[in-house]
């Protein structure tokens, strides 16, 4: 079930949480990322260095953020550069994608939606509710979010195209 949770709402529980980010929140996202990937663009990935970031910034060209609430609160980023975008975009359609037109970017706020979606229904099984937003895109290198000042979870996933990046700033409520 997809419910009304703004971005600002789910940034707001996350950062009146206490820092409880385990990796029970975390493997969900990690797992999802690499089954979606692999079945909807055929593309086997690799986990690349992890690393933590605080900023109001996106951390790359094209970013699909989804806001979560319940057990659980925060914000999940899917950031990649405009080629990955393309590639990943090109195999979820199957032709070549020259350009981020509304086709390309509806193919990756759904992949951000699958993805967020299987880990919401592990998060679920594992005792965590959650409600989630539908995803919003972000166009452009360093796009600023006003209540995106929460430490995040940085996971590079590589994939043939370049850097497909998981940013999890959710903790427990």
């Amino acid at each position: 079930m997809i419910a009304k949770v703004t971005v600002a709402e789910a940034a707001r529980a996350a950062s009146e949480a206490p820092e409880k980010a385990r990796v029970e929140l975390i493997a969900p996202f990690m797992d999802a990322s690499a089954r979606v990937l692999a079945r909807a663009c055929s593309e086997v990935v690799s986990r690349g260095q992890l690393h933590r970031v605080r900023s109001p910034q996106t951390s790359s060209d094209v970013s699909a953020l989804i806001a979560i609430t319940g057990g659980v609160a925060g914000l999940v980023i899917y950031s990649m550069p405009f080629k990955v975008a393309l590639g990943l975009a090109s195999k979820m359609i199957g032709e070549p994608v020259p350009e981020l037109d509304p086709l390309a970017q509806s193919a990756i706020g759904e992949l951000a939606n699958m993805i967020t979606g299987q880990a919401g229904i592990a998060l679920e099984q594992s005792g965590f509710p959650n409600d989630m937003s539908p995803p919003v895109l972000l166009i452009g290198h360093g796009s600023t979010i006003a209540t995106l000042n929460l430490t995040r979870l940085v996971v590079p996933l590589v994939t043939s195209f370049g850097d497909f990046n998981i940013d999890i700033a959710i903790k427990e409520v």
